[in-house]
C-alpha cells in the first residue's frame, strides 16, 4: 500500500491508500475470468479484476430455455491452455457431483445456462475478483496506470480490459429504442409482453432464430398475433461447422492471419460470415417442422411470415404501434408492429474509463491495433501495458470474440505478464497448411518439375 493524492471533485487533493497490483482487469466476462484462473495459482503475481455488476451475468437477456453452446465444452475458460487446471469445466461437473449424469445424458452441446453455473462456479473459486465495484477513470502515471474504481484507488503496470461487446443498433432504430423496440440482448431481462402482438424479428442469426422458436412453441392463447423474421440475408442459413472450417478457430490459423496484410485480412473475413452467424442446423430444422405444424396441421396459415433477403431501412412510432419500410432488391415493403426484436448483433466498445486514451492508441477503422500477445501499440513507446480481449476480430481472425481461443489467448497474456512460458500457447501443426512459410524446407516442388 503507498499514500497518493488524487484530486477530489472539488479540486483539492485528497490523499488515500493505493494498493498496487502487477495487473488489473476491467470487466468479468468469460475472457477475463479465464485470465484470471490462469493468474489465480501464480504464487507472489498480484492480480485484481473489477466488475460493476453485482454478481457474474453472461447474456442473460438472451438465455432462452434451449439455448446452447455452438462450440465443444473443452473449449472452456482454461483446458486448451491448462488441461490440469482445477477450474475446468470437468472439474466443474465433477465437484457439482453430476459428470456421469452428464455423460450418460449424452448432450451434443452444453446448455448455456449451465456453462453460466460452470463460469460462475469459477468466480466462487477465485479470490483475485472484485464485483460490484465499477473502474471510473484510468491514468497514465509514470511507468504506471492508476486506476479509479469505485471503492478508491489502485496502480498497476499492466491493465487488462475484458468489457465485452455494445449491441449493434441500426441507425434507423435509435430513436425508437424502448419497450417496444430492444435488441434481442435484452428479451429475457426485459420479458415484454408478446400475448396478442404483431412482432416482428430483424436478423438471421443464431440470436434472431432463438428468438423464432420460443415464439413459434408458444401456446396459440400465449403466441403473437402475427410473427415475422426478416433476414438481409438470401435465406436463413445454417452455420459452416466443417471440420475444416473448424480450422479457423485454432492457434496455428490465428497465428497465419495475423501475418496477412490488412486488405488480406478483410478478404478473408468476408469469406469466413458464415462461421461464426449462421444459425446451428438442428435449430433451423426444429424451426422448419414448427412452421409446418402451425401451417398445416394447425391451420393458421397467416401467423408467420418469412423475409429473407429484406433490409430494415426505417422505423418510426404510430399512434397504434410501429412503421417499418423493408427494402430488398425487388422492391420495398411496408410492415406494422407492435414490438420490434432486434437480432442484429454486437460491436467494439470503448470503455467510458479508457476513452481519453484512445487518441494515443494506434488504431485501424476505430479499433485498437494490437501486438503478438494482444497488447495495444501506442503512438509513443512510454506507456504501459494495456492489453485487450475480444477486440482483435480484425487481426486474429474470425475465432477471437469466440470461446474457442479464450484460454489459447488468455495464456498468451499470461505468459506476457509473468515474463516466463509457464503456459503451452504454441501453435502445433494441423491438418491443413494455411500459408507456405508453414512449408517444411525441400516439400515443394521446383518450377521445373511442375511442368514436367
Amino acid at each position: 500500500m503507498s499514500t497518493h493524492e488524487i484530486p477530489s471533485m472539488a479540486g483539492k487533493a485528497v490523499s488515500r491508500h493505493v494498493e498496487r497490483f502487477d495487473v488489473i482487469g476491467l470487466g468479468i466476462g468469460p475472457a477475463n475470468l479465464s485470465l484470471a484462473a490462469l493468474l489465480q495459482p501464480c504464487k507472489g503475481f498480484r492480480s485484481m479484476f473489477f466488475e460493476r455488476r453485482a454478481d457474474f451475468r453472461w447474456h442473460e437477456g438472451m438465455m432462452h430455455v434451449n439455448s446452447s453452446l455452438t462450440t465443444s465444452f473443452l473449449k472452456d475458460l482454461v483446458t486448451l491452455a491448462d488441461p490440469c487446471s482445477p477450474y475446468s469445466f470437468i472439474a466443474f461437473l465433477k465437484k457439482t457431483e453430476r459428470l456421469y449424469a452428464f455423460l450418460n445424458a449424452r448432450f451434443p452441446t452444453v446448455r448455456r445456462k449451465e456453462f453460466e453455473q460452470y463460469m460462475a462456479w469459477v468466480c466462487r473459486s477465485l479470490s483475485n475478483l472484485t464485483f460490484g465495484n465499477e473502474v471510473l477513470r484510468v491514468t497514465r502515471e509514470g511507468s504506471e496506470w492508476l486506476v479509479t474504481h469505485a471503492r478508491g484507488v489502485a496502480r498497476t503496470p499492466n491493465l487488462v480490459v475484458g468489457t465485452g461487446h455494445r449491441p449493434s443498433i441500426p441507425s434507423c432504430a435509435q430513436a425508437c429504442l424502448g419497450s417496444a423496440v430492444m435488441h434481442s440482448s435484452r428479451f429475457i431481462t426485459d420479458a415484454p409482453p408478446v400475448a396478442g402482438k404483431r412482432v416482428v424479428v430483424v436478423g438471421g442469426g443464431q440470436s434472431g432464430a432463438e428468438l423464432m422458436q420460443m415464439m413459434l412453441n408458444l401456446p396459440e392463447s400465449a403466441a403473437p398475433t402475427s410473427l415475422v423474421w426478416v433476414s438481409r440475408r438470401g435465406n436463413f442459413l445454417p452455420m459452416d461447422d466443417s471440420p475444416f472450417v473448424n480450422e479457423w478457430f485454432v492457434p496455428g490459423y490465428s497465428d497465419h492471419f495475423f501475418g496477412l496484410s490488412a486488405e488480406q485480412r478483410q478478404a478473408a473475413l468476408a469469406q469466413q460470415h458464415m462461421a461464426s452467424d449462421g444459425v446451428v442446423q438442428p435449430l433451423l430444422e426444429s424451426i422448419y417442422r414448427r412452421l409446418y405444424e402451425v401451417t398445416y396441421i394447425e391451420g393458421r396459415k397467416a401467423f408467420c411470415r418469412l423475409l429473407p433477403g429484406a433490409t430494415l431501412q426505417t422505423l418510426r412510432q404510430l399512434d397504434d404501434g410501429l412503421a417499418l419500410r423493408i427494402d430488398s432488391a425487388t422492391g420495398s415493403r411496408q410492415l406494422e408492429a407492435d414490438l420490434v426484436l432486434l437480432a442484429t448483433g454486437s460491436e467494439f466498445q470503448m470503455p467510458a474509463a479508457l476513452q481519453p486514451l484512445r487518441f494515443e492508441m494506434a488504431t485501424r477503422n476505430g479499433l485498437p491495433e494490437l501486438d503478438h500477445d494482444y497488447a495495444v501499440k501506442w503512438s509513443r513507446a512510454d506507456h504501459p501495458r494495456l492489453f485487450f480481449q475480444n477486440a482483435a476480430r480484425h487481426i486474429r481472425g474470425i475465432a477471437d470474440p469466440n470461446l474457442s481461443l479464450a484460454a489459447w489467448r488468455s495464456g498468451k497474456i499470461a505468459n506476457r505478464l509473468l515474463g516466463q512460458p509457464l503456459y503451452d500457447v504454441s501453435t502445433p501443426p494441423g491438418l491443413v497448411e494455411w500459408g507456405l512459410e508453414l512449408a517444411e524446407p525441400g516439400c515443394l516442388l521446383h518450377d521445373h518439375q511442375l511442368t514436367e
